[in-house]
């Protein structure tokens, strides 16, 4: 039998493929998934969604970067956990924590199995 889990998780990543793929992996675990392409896009998603427990954002995106988000996301979900992805090395998350409490980091690329243990340890906390 399959665990399913019904934690909503909203990703942001400005490349549709990273997209994709994050929603391919996640989906099958019934995780509810919500994709936004900045974010602009990933606040107003928050915003109407309702609660969100796992904001998973790049760190480095054109306009608005996810530190940034994170940050304004962090007000109106103060209960959610962030979850950092980069292909740079930890950029975001040591300043990130002293402000808003825990923060997490995957380093793209990231392999399936590492991304869904990952999301289903912070989920589970």
């Amino acid at each position: 039998m399959v665990n399913r889990d019904s934690s909503k998780i909203l990703v942001i990543d400005d490349d549709q493929d990273i997209l994709k793929l994050i929603h391919a992996i996640l989906s099958p675990a019934g995780y509810s998934i919500h994709l936004a392409k900045d974010g602009e896009d990933a606040l107003a998603i928050a915003d109407s969604h309702g609660p969100i427990d796992l904001l998973l954002t790049d760190v480095v995106m054109p306009g608005m970067g996810g530190e940034e988000v994170a940050h304004l996301f962090k007000k109106n979900h103060p209960f959610a956990s962030v979850l950092f992805m980069s292909a740079y090395l930890q950029p975001a998350v040591e300043k990130f924590e002293d402000t808003h409490g825990k923060a997490y980091f995957i380093l793209k690329p990231f392999s399936a199995k590492k991304l869904h243990g990952m999301v289903k340890r912070i989920l589970s906390r």
